[in-house]
């Protein structure tokens, strides 16, 4: 998330994760712990379960998660974009 995310924001801007917002899979929790690996490079590496991030006007969030979600997607907000310095940050 923290990689490949800011890549995309225009300057000015920052993408705030809701952490809370998914459930992480158990299985990188135990990559993490056996590992020995901090949740910064986990998030990094790993993305902790968000297989693909679509970033949407507000306006259009509602019809964007309708439409993910009659093809059979699990899709929710995970966050905003909030102004900084094209970077991710996690509430």
């Amino acid at each position: 998330m923290s990689g490949n995310l800011p890549r995309i924001l225009p300057p000015g801007c920052a993408a705030m994760i809701d952490r809370p917002a998914w459930k992480v899979p158990p299985v990188f929790r135990i990559l993490q712990q056996t590992g020995n690996i901090n949740t910064a490079e986990m998030f990094r590496t790993f993305n902790m379960g968000i297989g693909l991030m679509l970033v949407v006007s507000r306006t259009r969030a509602d019809e964007v998660l309708a439409h993910a979600r009659d093809l059979g997607e699990k899709a929710f907000i995970l966050g905003r974009i909030v102004d900084g310095r094209r970077e991710v940050c996690y509430a």
